[in-house]
């Protein structure tokens, strides 16, 4: 019988993973689509490659599968790499993603010499969109721990401080719920839940606006209040989250585009007063 290249590598990522979900977000599946790939190549198998219970348990048969499918996963991937590395030295073309809080940073760190010597693709959006060949090559974000299917450079943890405009209201500019909920902006815990606030806001750079404005207080990134002369810096903050220069763990063979990521890197880490040293 014929097994497709699509299902080996499913077999080959349920017994590596261990893990349904998580074997969908690398194969870039629904994991109901992952559930039904198995199932119909076991009915045309009659034989079953995983037993279901409170985990997904790999037979014998599925782990001889998986241990022939990972060589041919390799040799695919290093194809996949010399091919990328062929179509970026035509194109000469850098994808990058961030979003619209660290996109000034983002173009700051390009607009060095060592940083910007290919064409740039930048990706402006709240969502963390997909890493890999052919489709965004690297990502600036805040996480706190990167998960398996990326690797990356911590850059540091940013510095935080509470910034007011000198002739402010009292009180705070507020997050709105969707804002205090962002795992990435954990530093709205500094801000009461509600402290009679004439404005709230459902984006950070409209909270530094309403700051500026003179609407109260608010937590703030430093790099986005620092040089900005109607604002104040009234104290700073501890537990700034970490930021990260990231790229697909699939592209790590791919000598050019990690000589990038560690220029753009050190270009980033000699941004005045971004991080915490």
């Amino acid at each position: 019988m014929h097994i497709t290249w699509d299902e080996l590598q499913t077999i080959e990522a349920l017994v590596r993973l261990e893990n349904l979900e998580a074997a969908a977000r690398e194969l870039s599946l629904r994991h109901s689509s992952v559930s039904r790939r198995i199932a119909g190549l076991e009915s045309r198998l009659g034989a079953a490659l995983f037993v279901r219970g409170p985990r997904l348990t790999p037979t014998e048969l599925a782990r001889q599968v998986a241990k022939r499918a990972e060589a041919m996963r390799d040799v695919a991937a290093n194809i996949e790499f010399a091919l990328r590395a062929h179509q970026r030295r035509r194109a000469n073309r850098l994808i990058i993603t961030t979003n619209d809080v660290l996109a000034p940073l983002l173009f700051q760190a390009l607009a060095n010499d060592a940083a910007s010597q290919a064409r740039v693709e930048v990706l402006i959006s709240d969502t963390e969109l997909s890493l890999g060949a052919g489709e965004v090559d690297l990502a600036l974000r805040p996480s706190q721990d990167p998960s398996g299917v990326l690797m990356g450079k911590r850059l540091g943890a940013l510095r935080l401080g509470v910034y007011r405009a000198p002739e402010a209201q009292p009180g705070w500019v507020m997050p709105s719920a969707s804002l205090r909920a962002r795992l990435s902006m954990r530093w709205w815990r500094h801000v009461p839940e509600d402290d009679g606030a004439a404005v709230t806001c459902s984006s950070l750079l409209g909270v530094r606006d309403a700051c500026r404005a003179g609407f109260g207080r608010a937590v703030l990134p430093c790099f986005l209040a620092q040089h900005d002369a109607a604002l104040r810096l009234e104290h700073e903050l501890e537990g700034g989250p970490p930021l990260w220069l990231l790229s697909s763990a699939s592209q790590k063979a791919d000598r050019q585009l990690r000589a990038v990521c560690n220029a753009l890197f050190a270009t980033l880490r000699t941004i005045d007063g971004v991080f915490h040293t």
